[in-house]
């Protein structure tokens, strides 16, 4: 049986089927199709099914899609109508900043504050819930039901309901999602109660109003999908989406907010697999692909996740990992400013025209034009198996750039790949040194197409030892997908002080969130036996505007001894992250979570014989390269990915090349390739 997975990029869409059977993988990489993506994965699976994969043996297929957050980024999604509770309207017009952002935008009459949903969008439903959940004003139904058929005027698509302490007392939610049904049908409906049921209106809101906005788009997007997947005669029900926390979820029933990240979010977890086999727990991924770059760090190997984050200006309070997401990619532009400067990014190329070296139209040198003068690349083969590269049109390309800006060709090439790097190691430590991490206790997992390039110099200049070069890189991502099991998040809120927090009230909102978990699951065809719970609980001091997540464990049952020691472990992880605690303060519980998982089968990746034979084998020849545009091009060797095998070593200056990446050791440094056909860089 085979198992399929495919993570569609800016650039390339990638895909990688797996033989359950013997582990074998086929690597396949087509051009991206932003337009219509869905096109590119009905291509390769055609392309697949021609190699002399049956329909039938489809086991699964994981697909990894920017498609929702595009939408965010691009104000393409639906048009929204907005119920909240009567008086509370001004919920929708709060604008929150990160705590990283200029707070003086907040009151600057030069700043677009623009509310999720604009007045004449928004309706406010006659009810009322208190904060102990019960209806002390019932729902005016008849109001409700014409201020639903005036948002039809409207010509809204999607509404979202977000009544207040509805996550206490979903009723009347549910009962204006009836009146919406009846009235406006196929219009798509999202309630708070559902989507977010915690604490915090403005998040919940924000969240609400975000999955109302992509529901529409992604949902034909995911239907049309299957759709076209069925009329290949794929007959497996597990057709699965990546979601934003690292697990993945039917097509059919997910939760379109919750696969804001569903793209990068693959990579990084492929990636702590990967330093998983090669004996390293603490990793920061690079994931640099034509378009962007993505950065993720795990710790104990295990990618760091957050409760909530931002995707452009849009709050969004779901379980997420913690990637940042520069722009940085193969064909992210080099541009000469006015002031005569160079500026690299964040504008791409993308697929189309793509960089100058496409030879599809391209005239502003990229990221990819300037690896291909300074010799990273090789001219001579097919990027990705499948577009050509054009050196002569790419140094001209430089070299014109470098007549603006009064330097030599190299030294254009270099200056492009310097400020790139810089960018990628700033957004590095966004993720490491600026949450309280040691850099030098982490090894660096490069991939994507172009991530094994610059990998060796990022790890040098921010003092990591090691960089783990995937065996096939540019399609890392992909794998990943085939490394995700099924995974829901549940949420409660309830404000409790920690010294008056009960063991048995803990345990009984624990036990509850099992129940519905377990409910779930069962109902999606998985048994009780595949799942994985692991519990946790938000905290902060008396005060503060926002929690820490502490971990619980895996049992319901808790006693007021694991209480305590939520408490001691919120006041350790406060002074790592922020280096100061307040053990002697009151603290507070404000949600309580539960990460379920189903255990399901998963690519592993397969240890190989040592090799009795050294690395000469795979040294094809050797190829003129500028490490230093002072010295100059120098002939460098060339290995071939391909012809390398467990034990084989050699030392810096090497280029390694292969049908989906290239691999750059940098002088001074040494390379092993380890069991699992990783290339191991030192970089010290």
């Amino acid at each position: 049986m085979k198992a399929i997975a495919v993570d569609t990029g800016g650039t390339f869409t990638d895909m990688v089927v797996l033989d359950q059977d013997t582990g074998a993988l086929a690597v396949l990489k087509l051009p991206s199709t932003p337009d219509e993506p869905g096109r590119a994965i009905i291509d390769g699976i055609r392309e697949t099914f021609a190699n002399g994969v049956a329909p039938s043996d489809v086991l699964s297929l994981s697909h990894g899609t920017t498609v929702g957050t595009n939408a965010l980024l691009t104000g393409a999604g639906a048009h929204v109508g907005l119920f909240v509770t009567e008086g509370f309207g001004a919920i929708n017009d709060v604008w929150h900043l990160a705590p990283s952002e200029d707070s003086s935008r907040a009151t600057s009459v030069y700043v677009e504050k623009k509310p999720p949903v604009l007045p004449r969008y928004r309706r406010e439903a006659k009810e009322r819930v208190n904060y102990q959940g019960e209806a002390v004003v019932p729902l005016d139904e008849d109001a409700a039901v014409e201020a639903v058929r005036s948002l039809g005027r409207r010509g809204v698509e999607s509404i979202a309901v977000v009544l207040l302490f509805s996550f206490l007392n979903p009723e009347h939610e549910e009962r204006i999602a009836e009146i919406i049904e009846r009235e406006l049908p196929g219009t798509t409906v999202s309630l708070s109660s559902k989507v977010l049921p915690q604490m915090r209106e403005f998040p919940r809101l924000s969240t609400t109003v975000a999955n109302a906005y992509i529901s529409p788009k992604m949902g034909t997007y995911l239907a049309t999908l299957e759709e076209r997947v069925r009329a290949e005669r794929v007959t497996s029900d597990a057709l699965y989406v990546m979601q934003s926390n690292g697990g993945v979820a039917r097509i059919g029933s997910v939760t379109p907010v919750t696969t804001v990240l569903s793209g990068p979010c693959a990579g990084a977890m492929a990636a702590m697999a990967v330093a998983s086999t090669a004996g390293f727990d603490n990793v920061v991924s690079l994931d640099m692909g034509g378009t962007s770059t993505d950065i993720a760090l795990g710790q104990q190997g295990r990618v760091l996740e957050t409760t909530s984050g931002r995707i452009g200006d849009w709050e969004l309070a779901v379980p997420m990992l913690m990637i940042n997401t520069i722009g940085a990619g193969g064909g992210t532009i080099a541009t000469v400013e006015s002031g005569g400067g160079l500026r690299v990014g964040p504008e791409s190329a993308g697929a189309d025209p793509g960089p100058v070296a496409y030879g599809k139209g391209g005239v502003q040198p990229t990221v990819t034009d300037a690896n291909l003068v300074l010799g990273f690349l090789n001219p001579e083969s097919k990027l990705a198996g499948r577009v050509s590269l054009d050196r002569d049109g790419a140094l001209r390309a430089v070299a014109e750039m470098a007549g603006r800006l009064g330097l030599g060709t190299l030294e254009t090439a270099e200056g492009i790949i310097r400020i790139i790097n810089a960018k990628m190691e700033e957004g590095i430590r966004a993720v490491s040194t600026e949450q309280g991490y040691d850099l030098r206790d982490f090894v660096l997992v490069a991939f994507g197409g172009a991530g094994p390039v610059p990998s060796g110099r990022l790890a040098a200049d921010l003092k990591m030892s090691k960089v783990i070069v995937p065996p096939a890189p540019g399609v890392t991502s992909a794998l990943g997908l085939l490394m995700a099991d099924p995974r829901h998040d549940y949420v409660r809120s309830r404000l409790r002080l920690m010294s008056e927090l009960d063991a048995a009230e803990l345990t009984a909102i624990m036990q509850d969130l099992r129940a519905q978990a377990e409910a779930e699951f069962t109902s999606e065809g998985y048994a009780l036996d595949q799942l994985r719970l692991e519990f946790g609980i938000d905290i902060r001091y008396l005060g503060q505007g926002y929690e820490l997540t502490i971990p619980l464990g895996s049992e319901s049952q808790v006693s007021q001894q694991d209480v305590t020691a939520a408490r001691t472990r919120f006041d350790a992880t406060h002074e790592q992250m922020f280096g100061h605690a307040a053990a002697d303060e009151e603290a507070e519980a404000v949600n309580y979570r539960l990460r379920a998982s189903a255990v399901v089968p998963k690519a592993t990746l397969k240890q190989q014989a040592h090799a009795d034979t050294d690395s000469r084998v795979a040294r094809v020849g050797e190829r003129d390269v500028c490490f230093d545009s002072a010295q100059g091009m120098v002939p460098c060797p060339v290995y071939d990915r391909a012809l390398l095998a467990p034990s084989h070593r050699f030392d810096g200056p090497a280029i390694v090349d292969q049908l989906d990446s290239t691999t750059v050791v940098y002088p001074g440094q040494r390379a092993l390739v380890d069991d699992y056909l990783n290339i191991i860089i030192d970089v010290t």
